[in-house]
Order: structure tokens, then C-alpha cells, then sequence
């Protein structure tokens, strides 16, 4: 993983272990031992935190892709936290597993609480939202927790979770592994959220970018005093059926978010300049739609995608995002397929599928594969000037500090479900 800490971040207590193209990492025997001695639940280390034959255990198991199941384990995830901070020293590897496992449990439910509270406004009355905002609190907090930050939990403890959440719960996939968005993270700070960029506020479409949007929260403000950092829902993929978009092609603002978190992005955004950021731009919808909604609170937006589906150009001559993003990644997108797969091993219970699954051994490193989507980009001759001077500026950087596995390539189109 990328050297810690981030720009405006204390050094954390322990560094990442490194982690595959899904953020799953191993976490040796010897931590759940000691974790247990230190009063952490067996039946909550072996529940989260499966064995994988002479490699240690995994940092994730089914019950992360299943988080209604996991709700019920929730406190025995905090007692077990608590237990590896009596001597963190002993287990970093597993104290992080804990934390990500409880980042996106909250991230689950502070989703749904969003949805609920976002539909109730539409009905009636504005509804109450300091329950999602204590949600959101804690997540932002363990997202920071996982960059270095102290959470402060003896000061502010954390929101209980409710027995029952507001509506499904759904699991976060898309962007969720901590290298990829810490690597984001770093490479903003760097090169777009500076004091001449002129940016005072970043929002993040909540679905794919979640789990980026909390490290965001945590993060950015820390390190640019000032920064605020926005969540809203808004998506043409997963929530397709959400219609987000007027007759006249203008953004139905109230789907977005709840009255108070759209009030303050509408404040914010007035005025000003925004980054949009969302985990994946495949046909640059969304980013569309992202533009238009920070042009009617009266600000002016600047796109970006964490990932690029590069393989749409390879696929079709015509296809061509240029227009959607002003700051394009290089880096290549995950497919949703080889997520589903390496989920799917997880939640049979299968670590030797995992293990030998091709898509966690790629022979092609992340720079190598960014190096050929730069050329793609070139051949394409789409690309303004501004365009490719980020993308190298990004390429350069991505050369001295990322270190992310690099990402499988998607099916045969034929193949596709």
C-alpha cells in the first residue's frame, strides 16, 4: 500500500497490510490469538474473520456482503474492538479488519436511513435526520480511524445501530477496498483540492462511492480546512429506476437527499466550484446528471471517476466520455463481474476458490495498465489539452505512490450476464 500517513493526517498507529484487487487482506493466526486473550468473542473472530489453509485468516466473510445477517453482530464487533485497543500493538492487522467490517456495516445502514428519510420528505413533512447523522458520524469517524485519525470514542462514543434497519440494507462492492481509496485520497490532496484549484466543496454520489465518500468526509476537511464534503443519491446503473431526471432533463434535486444534506450541498455549491467524484464512469451518465444538479444550486462542478471503464473504448470506436469527465482517471474499472465472483466466494465459505482465483493474480501491475489507457486516450484524439495534462499529472503520481494490484480484465462480451 501507499506510504502513510496522507497530506494533513497523523501518522496511524500501524500501517495497512497489503491488500488484493478487492481490499481483502490476511490477518495472522497468531492476532486472533491474541485477540482472544484480550476478551474479543471466538465466535465473532470466527464469524467475521475466516481461515484460509496455512495463509492465516481472511479480513472479510460472508457476513461483510451480508450485512442484514451481520446487523445482529454489531456489538460484538465494537467489544472486540475494544479488546484489540487494550493492545493494538498485538494485532494490527485484525484491529483494521474490525474496523472496516464496522465502516461498512454503518455505511449499510446509514444507506438505507438516507433512502427512507430522502422518499418520507417527498411525502410529507421533513422528517427528522439526527439519527442518520449520528450514522453517518460514526462511519465517518472509522473511515477516518482506518487514514490515521483518531476516532475519540472515549469523548464521543459511537450511534448504536438499530435492531432493524430502515429498508434493505445492500452491500458495498464497487469501491470499498481502503488501498484504492486511500491511494484516491492521496492524488486528490495532491493535485485537485489544492489552494489554486479553487475548490470549497466535493460531493459524492453515495452508491458506488460510499465508502469513498466517508474516507472523504473524514479526510479532506482534515487536511483542507474548509473543504466540505457532500453525499448525495444519485445513480443510472444500480438505481436506474430511481428516474432522477425532469422531462426537460433537469435533476429532480428532492431524490438526491434528505431536505437538511441537500440544503447544505445547495449552500455550498452556490457560487462555488464542486468535485464531483464518483467510484466508476462507464458511460458518463452520472456525471452528467452531477454537473447539471451543482449548475441548478448555482455552481459550477468539476468530474471525476476514482475508475474508467477503459474497456468500452477497446470494445466500440464510438464510445467516448470526454465530455463527462474533467479530471479522467487512468486508472482501469474493476468489473462488477469479477467483484460478484470474489464476493461469491466469500459468502460460500469457499477460500480456496478465492485463493486461486485468477483475478487476484494479474500479471500486468496498475502503472503498466494506466500507461496503456494514456495511450488510449491519445488515439482516441478526443481528449482536450487540460484532459491529458491531468491524466499524466495523475500517471506521475500513480507512479511514485500507488501500489495497488492491478485489475483483471473484464469478460468476453459474449460472456457477459
Amino acid at each position: 500500500m501507499s506510504p502513510w500517513p496522507l497530506p494533513g493526517c497523523p501518522a496511524p498507529w500501524a500501517p495497512a497490510p497489503p491488500a488484493d484487487v478487492i481490499g481483502v487482506f490476511r490477518i495472522p493466526l497468531a492476532e486472533i490469538a491474541a485477540a482472544e486473550r484480550l476478551g474479543a468473542p471466538s465466535a465473532v473472530l470466527n464469524g467475521f474473520f475466516p481461515l484460509a489453509a496455512g495463509q492465516g485468516a481472511l479480513s472479510r466473510s460472508a457476513l461483510y456482503y451480508e450485512p442484514a445477517r451481520a446487523l445482529n453482530a454489531a456489538d460484538g464487533l465494537w467489544l472486540s474492538l475494544r479488546a484489540a485497543d487494550r493492545d493494538p500493538g498485538t494485532v494490527p492487522a485484525l484491529r483494521r479488519a474490525l474496523a472496516e467490517n464496522l465502516l461498512n456495516l454503518y455505511a449499510a445502514v446509514a444507506f438505507s436511513e438516507w433512502e427512507a428519510l430522502t422518499r418520507q420528505a417527498l411525502d410529507g413533512p421533513a422528517p427528522c435526520e439526527q439519527p442518520l447523522d449520528a450514522l453517518l458520524d460514526t462511519a465517518t469517524r472509522l473511515a477516518g480511524d482506518l487514514a490515521g485519525i483518531p476516532a475519540g470514542w472515549d469523548a464521543a462514543p459511537p450511534a448504536s445501530l438499530p435492531g432493524r434497519a430502515a429498508g434493505p440494507l445492500r452491500s458495498f462492492r464497487e469501491l470499498d477496498s481502503q488501498a484504492r481509496i486511500h491511494d484516491e485520497l492521496a492524488y486528490l490532496l495532491a493535485c485537485a483540492v489544492g489552494e489554486g484549484s479553487g475548490i470549497t466543496a466535493v460531493a459524492l454520489p453515495m452508491y458506488g462511492s460510499m465508502s469513498l465518500g466517508l474516507a472523504a468526509r473524514a479526510v479532506l476537511p482534515a487536511a483542507r480546512p474548509g473543504l466540505s464534503v457532500h453525499l448525495l443519491r444519485l445513480g443510472f446503473h444500480d438505481l436506474a429506476g430511481a428516474g432522477f431526471l425532469a422531462p426537460d432533463g433537469s435533476v429532480l434535486a428532492g431524490l438526491t437527499a434528505p431536505p437538511g444534506h441537500r440544503a447544505r450541498l445547495a449552500d455550498a455549491a452556490r457560487g462555488s466550484r464542486v468535485l464531483v467524484i464518483d467510484d466508476n464512469v462507464g458511460y458518463g451518465t452520472t456525471l452528467r446528471a452531477a454537473r447539471r444538479l451543482i449548475a441548478q444550486h448555482g455552481g459550477t462542478a468539476v468530474t471525476r471517476a476514482a475508475e474508467t471503464a477503459w474497456h468500452l473504448y477497446r470494445r466500440s470506436g464510438s464510445h467516448d466520455i470526454a465530455d463527462a469527465a474533467d479530471l479522467p482517471s487512468l486508472r482501469p474499472n474493476l468489473h462488477y463481474s469479477a467483484q460478484a465472483r470474489l464476493a461469491g466466494c466469500l459468502r460460500r465459505g469457499d477460500a480456496a476458490a478465492y485463493a486461486a482465483d485468477p483475478a487476484r493474480r494479474v500479471r500486468h501491475s496498475i502503472g503498466e495498465q494506466m500507461t496503456d489507457a494514456y495511450q488510449f486516450a491519445l488515439a482516441a484524439g478526443t481528449w482536450t489539452p487540460a484532459q491529458l495534462t491531468a491524466m499524466r499529472r495523475e500517471l506521475n503520481f500513480a507512479a511514485a505512490r500507488w501500489d495497488e494490484p492491478g485489475v483483471p480484465p473484464p469478460p468476453p462480451r459474449s460472456s457477459r450476464a
